[in-house]
Parts: structure tokens; sequence; C-alpha cells
């Protein structure tokens, strides 16, 4: 049997006045198409309702679903391509999509409207005195008045508009959240991608590809996002934390869950409630909140309770960064409790230590590192670049573009996905073990410059988390192909695989090509009072380990 085919949403033209109505629409068609199976029946009724209505009515809606909050003034819905918008209204109404004279809030009524109709709805209610307060005084005398929801009507029965409530804000979360997989992408999507500010590469799409496979995961998502949205509107750990699912089944929304709550932990730590801090950090899986416990406990418990938690951490099943840091809790614990010391740090790796005197760079508005590049240049004839973390992620990138961009089950479930949804998951290389194997066996046939090239080339411009094209120059690439020899790009390439989600991260500085000797050299910056950060640390000592040459050039700022 044929497999079917599956239409790829594609953006409004711009010049259309109701492009914004055509992008969600295709939202809207592309989920009740492929998830229509994680809908209710109240929610597929209300969608087949939305598509029923006219198009002035729908635009209406959408224009108020692409605004902030829920609620609007009558007086502040004109848009020039909706004709009839008090009609439109009265259909939307009809339809349950939206309500009028909705009982709002004193803060909701603050927010919506100034501050001359302020004072004359609190001076109606016979309160005097307020004539020359600012807006922000205006909100305790409205709460005071009334602590109710109320319809504005009886809020202020001389109100010049009347107001409109969203009724289907969740139910667009919902279709948002099932197409996107994330909360942070937007209906805006579709603008700057006709725009031409962003472009995606083209996947297919599979029907296993979807994000959810549930509805139970997208109301876990959506509880995740509520969590985390209150926290940053409003602080509230506690509040925060009861919106947050029970533990999950599902590996990247555990992990999702878990981020959501190592910020609760943090922002309970940053409030005094130490407690509640250590709870939260308890029930986290992640790294750095088993480390970050820790290092509270060491404020707050004694040293003996410190090290029974120390002892039960298995070393071993951290990344090199966590052992890092846990090595140097249990030295500390082990001082206060006067144990001996008998593990020898593995840290032991000497670094290769330079100095250079510069005029000080923000004189002429430059950055250290650019000094430094100039002077390389200058100086000894070589060719420096600026790439910190650009490089390698770059090359392997561009030389395994296919096996990244190949879509697995749940790997791509939109067409705005700089990569695979798995990415920087802990699976990421072993779902691909086989294509990436093959494909890195390039660099042993020499096959990989001319594959490297291609991609550059047939896919420039396509957004890549693991590419910055504007640093990735034609120059830069051509010099780094014919000098960093195939043996070191593989041990690099390991070492990203072995952790993408941080080992992105923490690369030298400076690439300097020197083109007499057919060499290369990475060089970390770093200026006056700044110092080696511990991930740094770590891949300095690693590229030494590979036998990459790669130095600490310490600069200070004076007379050349």
């Amino acid at each position: 049997m044929a497999r079917p085919s599956v239409v790829r949403p594609s953006s409004a033209p711009l010049d259309d006045p109701l492009y914004y109505l055509r992008n969600v629409d295709t939202v809207v068609h592309w989920v009740c198409q492929h998830h229509g199976d994680l809908l209710s029946p109240s929610e597929t009724a209300q969608l087949s309702d939305y598509h029923a209505l006219p198009t002035p009515a729908r635009a209406l809606l959408v224009r108020m679903l692409l605004r902030k909050g829920e609620f609007f003034r009558s007086d502040a819905l004109q848009y020039s391509e909706i004709d009839d918008i008090p009609e439109a209204l009265n259909t939307l109404a009809r339809a349950g999509l939206v309500e009028r004279n909705p009982a709002c809030d004193a803060v909701t009524l603050h927010r919506l409207c100034r501050v001359a109709e302020l004072r004359a709805m609190i001076e109606e209610r016979g309160i005097p005195g307020v004539e020359t307060l600012k807006k922000q005084d205006l909100l305790a005398h409205l709460e005071a008045a009334q602590s109710a929801a109320l319809p504005l009507a009886q809020w202020w029965p001389q109100a010049p508009f009347f107001l409109v409530a969203l009724s289907c804000q969740s139910l667009f979360d919902r279709v948002r959240m099932m197409f996107f997989g994330n909360a942070y992408q937007d209906w805006s999507e579709f603008v700057l991608t006709e725009l031409g500010n962003r472009r995606y590469e083209k996947v297919v799409f599979e029907p296993s590809s979807r994000a959810f496979q549930t509805r139970q995961e997208v109301d876990a998502a959506l509880a995740i996002a509520r969590s985390q949205q209150h926290l940053q509107d409003h602080g509230d750990v506690l509040a925060a934390l009861a919106m947050l699912p029970p533990p999950l089944a599902n590996d990247w929304l555990a992990h999702r869950r878990d981020r959501v709550l190592y910020q609760l932990a943090q922002q309970a730590e940053r409030a005094g409630d130490t407690a509640l801090a250590l709870t939260l950090y308890r029930d986290n899986r992640m790294e750095e909140a088993i480390i970050r416990r820790l290092r509270l406990l060491e404020k707050s418990a004694a040293p003996e309770l410190l090290w029974k938690e120390v002892e039960r951490i298995d070393h071993r099943r951290l990344r090199p960064l966590s052992q890092l840091h846990l090595r140097r809790i249990e030295q500390r614990a082990r001082r206060k409790l006067k144990r001996p010391d008998t593990v020898v740090s593995s840290s032991s790796v000497a670094l290769v230590q330079e100095t250079l005197c510069l005029p000080d760079p923000a004189a002429r508005g430059l950055r250290v590192e650019q000094a430094v590049v100039e002077h390389l240049h200058i100086n000894s004839g070589v060719q420096a670049y600026h790439v910190e973390n650009a490089l390698f992620p770059g090359l392997f990138a561009l030389l395994c573009w296919e096996q990244i961009f190949t879509p697995l089950p749940g790997a791509f479930f939109h067409p705005f996905q700089s990569g695979p949804a798995d990415l920087f998951r802990s699976d990421f290389v072993e779902r691909r073990h086989d294509a990436l194997t093959e494909q890195l066996a390039s660099l042993e046939t020499g096959d990989y410059k001319d594959c490297i090239w291609q991609t550059w080339k047939a896919k420039q411009g396509l957004a890549c988390r693991l590419l910055s094209w504007p640093v990735l120059t034609e120059a830069l690439l051509e010099k780094a192909l014919a000098l960093i020899p195939a043996s070191d790009l593989r041990a690099i390439f390991q070492h990203l695989m072995a952790d993408l989600r941080h080992h992105r991260a923490g690369m030298p500085d400076l690439v300097v090509f020197n083109e007499e000797e057919a060499s290369y050299r990475l060089v970390e910056v770093k200026g006056p009072g700044d110092r080696l950060q511990d991930h740094q640390t770590l891949w300095l000592q690693a590229l030494t380990g590979m036998g990459v040459r790669v130095s600490v050039l310490n600069v200070s700022f004076g007379t050349s």
C-alpha cells in the first residue's frame, strides 16, 4: 500500500492582508488532520465551528489570539482588513468562542484602562481624592472598592466601551502546543520564515513523527508550560509547583519537567526557603540539581549529613563537569570531618600558559579576542579567527547534516525546527549510531572534505542549532579543511557526541592557522580578571589529551 502523502505546512505571503489568518488556519488544519485522535469531542466540534465561521469572524478571533491576554476593549478592536467588526464579534459570541461583557477583576481592569478612565471609575464609586494619583497607585483603590470579579457595567456604568473575553484561549494553546511541541514558538514563526529571516531544512513528516502520541502527554506539556510561565510572571513557587504534572514516563517531557522543577528550586533558594529548595532538588533527576542540593547542604546541614549524601552518589554515572563539582564538595567535606583524602585528582593535565601585553582594546571599541586576532596577524603573520563554540560543532553539522536531519520518529514534527527534537538528549547518537559511524568513516578515506563543502554550499543559511553561518565563512572553512588533520576532527567530534548538550560550549576562543608550517592551534583568551570556567578547563584538558596544540593566553593591558 502506498504511504499516505503528508502536505508540508507553509507560511502565507505577507502581501495577503489576512496572512495571519491563513497561517493559523494552516496549523488548525494540520492538527485536526494529524492529531485529531488527541482532541476531545468538544474540542473537535469547536474547531469545526471555527472552520465554518465567515472569514471576518475568524480573522477577528485570530487577531485577538495573537495579542497578549484574554480580555479586550471593544474600542481597541479596529482592523482595516476586517469588514463589520461588530457583526464579527456577534458571530464569535454566538459560536461560544468569545464572551461579551465578561466579569473581570480589578487587576485586569487596571491593565486595560487609562489613567483618566480609572480615576472616573473610582470617583463614580464615591471614592474622593484620586484625581492626582498615578496609575500604579489606583489599583489599590480599585481592589479596596471591590474584591470580586464583576462585569464592566457594574464597575463603571458610564463606560464608553465594553469588554470582550476569549473563551477559546486554552483550546488554541493546545493546538499550538500540539503543532510546535513546545510553548516558546508561536505564530510569528510563519512570519519570520516568509520574511526570509529564518529558513529551515525541509524534512519529510511521517505519522510517527508527532510530538505527542497521547492526550495525556499534551496535557502534561501544557501543565509544564503553565507552571513555568506562572513562575516567570509571579515568582510564586508553591503555586507554580501545584501546576506541575506528576513524574512522567515520557523521557523528553520528564526532562522538561525537571528543568522547571530546577527553576522552582532556585527561586525557593533565593527566597530563603532552604527546606523547600532541598526537597525540590532531591526530587529532580538533573545532574545540576544533584550538585546544587549538595552545595545547599554544605551551607545548611552538618558535615556528617552532607557526607552521607555524597557517599550515596555514583560518581561514574555523572558527566565530567558534575564529577569535578562533586569531587570538590567531597574534598571540602573531608577537610571538615578531618578524613584523609586518598583519591588522586583526575584533573592533573598541565595546560600550556602564555602571556601577552596589549593596549586596552576597549579604547578602540574592540573585544580582547579581536585585539589578539589583530596582534597575531600583524606580528606573527598567522591568520586567527574568533570562533569559540562555532567551529567544531559547525564542521560536525556540515559533515553529518543528513544524519542530523533524518526524520526519525519523534524527531521532526513541524516545519520550523533547527534540528531534531532529540538533538540534545542522551540517546541522540545511539538512535543514529550506524549512520553516524558510516559518515564519520569518511574522515579516514578523505571524502569528508567534499561532503562538508557540498553541504556548506547547498544548505547555506538554513537554521541549524549546531551551526553559526556568519562565523563559518568560506575563508575559515577553506583553512580549517586544509590545516586541521582528519584525526583531530574525529577525536573532537567523538568528544562532542559524547554529550552534545554540554560539550557544544566551552571550546577555545581562537583558531590560529600557520600556512607556512601547515599547522593550526587553538587558543583560549583570558583578559585581566577573567579566569577559566570549569567547562572550559575540561575542554582544554580533553584537547590536550587528544594531542591538539592548545594554550591559554593571559592578556594584560598596558603599553606595547
